[in-house]
């Protein structure tokens, strides 16, 4: 194989993962890497000979160092015409204008535990991901390069409208995926630091420039407000970035929308609900009944923390009510300067629910309650009473 790679123009490295094998949601794999074997055979071939393209065809992403190849070619699983696509693209026949649909990450160190979904904890997927990925959410290059230029946007009838001018700086006729995402500048709570709103895939002639235009919907910029339990858009300055991928900007600006500025929690009318927290501690998300709802449990049964920020007590209360269910366990409380411990023997089943009532007097104003659960019971409901 090296004396075939040594005496080539062009080494072709096709790698991957049959989608039969290891490409279900069954199977988990343990690392990012290539396997072993496919590994070996790449570093021969990149080793012999400089001119060495990989070609992945995959259900996933994969880790692997591009720096050290000619290019790099992915695809997901095609048809029958699979073959003669690629080979199409690798010809320089057709100018590729595939895009990634997830963020492929550099090393599994980037990665957190197999069964963590807190992607805002974890600071996961191109929303938080904080890091340097190995290709970002949206990449995607092309054998012609783009121009793009003279942003302007408006906010008018219920939405943004941006627009902007792209041009094909190349000789020959290609397609680009202009993406436009946003982020907030000042948010009340922790919101992605990059956020897709649109994209359109477009086809230019040799020296064409076109105009295009995106109406995004004020609805887009909305979030899911765990203190109100609704959408609400938040009021305050907005970044519109432009550009060929989540980390390829080529165009921004800043507009102000009008909203609602965040609110305490009503606490004292409609109380909290376990899995509406603002932060949390090794917190496990479980079934609230068998048809629909969440509760909080600590994870693997230890411990856990929950942090409810800016909870409107009213003038006051005196009592907190806990809907329970699961095993033994104890529920911390602090809020105001006031604490409580309550002690709950345990429920018959896991959507047995009981509740229990503690003393908890609480001062009147505005005060973040934080929680503590230890053991293996649920927590639905958090309920007060003046």
């Amino acid at each position: 194989m090296r004396r075939a790679a040594a005496d080539a123009d062009v080494v072709l490295v096709v790698a991957g993962n049959d989608p039969h094998i290891r490409g279900r949601e069954t199977e988990d794999r343990t690392t990012l890497r290539l396997p072993a074997h496919q590994e070996r055979l790449l570093e021969a071939a990149r080793t012999t000979n400089p001119r060495t393209v990989l070609v992945l065809v995959s259900a996933y992403p994969y880790a692997f160092e591009p720096g050290r190849l000619a290019a790099a070619l992915w695809t997901a699983h095609g048809g029958q015409a699979a073959g003669t696509a690629l080979a199409r693209v690798l010809a320089g026949d057709v100018a590729p204008a595939g895009r990634l649909p997830q963020t492929w990450y550099a090393d599994d160190a980037d990665l957190p535990d197999l069964l963590d979904y807190d992607v805002i904890g974890g600071r996961q997927t191109y929303r938080y991901f904080e890091g340097t990925p190995l290709f970002p959410f949206g990449h995607g290059l092309s054998y012609v390069p783009f121009g793009y230029a003279d942003l302007v946007t408006a906010v008018a009838d219920g939405a943004l409208r941006v627009f902007f001018t792209l041009t094909n700086a190349g000789d020959t006729t290609a397609d680009e995926v202009a993406q436009l995402y946003t982020r907030a500048v000042e948010p009340s709570v922790p919101r992605p630091r990059r956020e897709l709103l649109a994209h359109r895939r477009v086809t230019l002639a040799p020296g064409e420039t076109r105009r295009l235009e995106f109406a995004v919907p004020l609805r887009a910029f909305a979030f899911w407000d765990v203190a109100r339990g609704d959408w609400r858009l938040e009021q305050g300055r907005y970044d519109v970035l432009v550009g060929a991928s989540s980390e390829d900007v080529r165009l921004r600006a800043t507009v102000t929308l009008d909203g609602e500025p965040a609110a305490p929690r009503p606490v004292l009318r409609r109380g909290l609900s376990a899995a509406d927290f603002d932060e949390h501690g090794g917190a496990a998300l479980v079934d609230r009944t068998k048809v629909s709802g969440d509760a909080v449990t600590p994870a693997s049964g230890g411990t856990a923390g929950l942090l409810y920020r800016a909870c409107d007590f009213g003038a006051g209360v005196r009592t907190v009510r806990l809907e329970l269910a699961g095993g033994a366990g104890t529920v911390e409380l602090s809020a105001g300067g006031a604490r409580a411990a309550v002690e709950f023997p345990g429920a018959p089943g896991p959507y047995d629910y009981t509740t229990v009532e503690a003393p908890l007097p609480v001062a009147g104003g505005t005060h973040d309650l934080r929680l503590a659960l230890r053991g293996p019971l649920r927590l639905a409901h958090v309920g007060f009473s003046a």
